[in-house]
């Protein structure tokens, strides 16, 4: 036998033993048990939304005087839109409301300019188009006698309002890890 031969033959050996070497190892691997895959999953999912909590409460507390200001501009605007006596104060405040929608617009923009970090966003969009249309259409409702349309507007802008308060005083109170 050859050089040639002989290396021929050590390379096919080595091939063969590890090709078994192969084989011997997968089957010498723990089958995975899915149920504790499933929970392992499930811990990490909590985890992380544990994570993303606590990563909002930290960003929106870092904003707390612009929170302020616009949670102040929402109730202030409800709370006149309450002591109109008439249709017409209602529309007047109405008609007054866009420039402080949009410069409520502006300070949401400055606490979150990408949309995708505060968790308050979802209530002051609601909040400022309900201030805008529904509100004041409850309120004149109301003044015309029909008491449920207003109940439930206050109910739901309440609700919200409790929300952004519970929420902002969370985030003041978040201990920095």
């Amino acid at each position: 036998m050859n050089a040639g031969g002989l290396a021929r033959g050590v390379v096919l050996l080595l091939s063969l033993s590890a090709a078994g070497a192969r084989a011997a190892d997968a089957g010498a691997r723990l089958p995975e048990d899915p149920v504790a895959g499933a929970k392992a999953t499930q811990q990490w999912r909590e985890f992380m939304a544990a994570e993303e909590r606590e990563r909002r409460l930290h960003y929106d507390r870092d904003r707390l005087k612009d929170h302020r200001a616009v949670l102040k501009v929402l109730v202030g605007t409800r709370a006149r839109y309450d002591r109109a006596k008439t249709k017409a104060a209602v529309l007047a405040i109405q008609k007054r409301l866009p420039p402080t929608i949009d410069g409520v617009r502006a300070r949401i923009t400055r606490i979150d300019h990408w949309g995708n970090n505060s968790n308050l966003l979802g209530d002051y969009d609601a909040l400022l188009k309900t201030l805008a249309d529904a509100y004041p259409t409850a309120r004149i409702a109301f003044l015309d006698g029909d008491r449920a349309p207003l109940t439930a507007q206050r109910a739901e802008f309440d609700r919200r309002i409790d929300h952004i308060k519970a929420w902002l005083i969370e985030a003041a109170e978040a201990k920095d890890e």
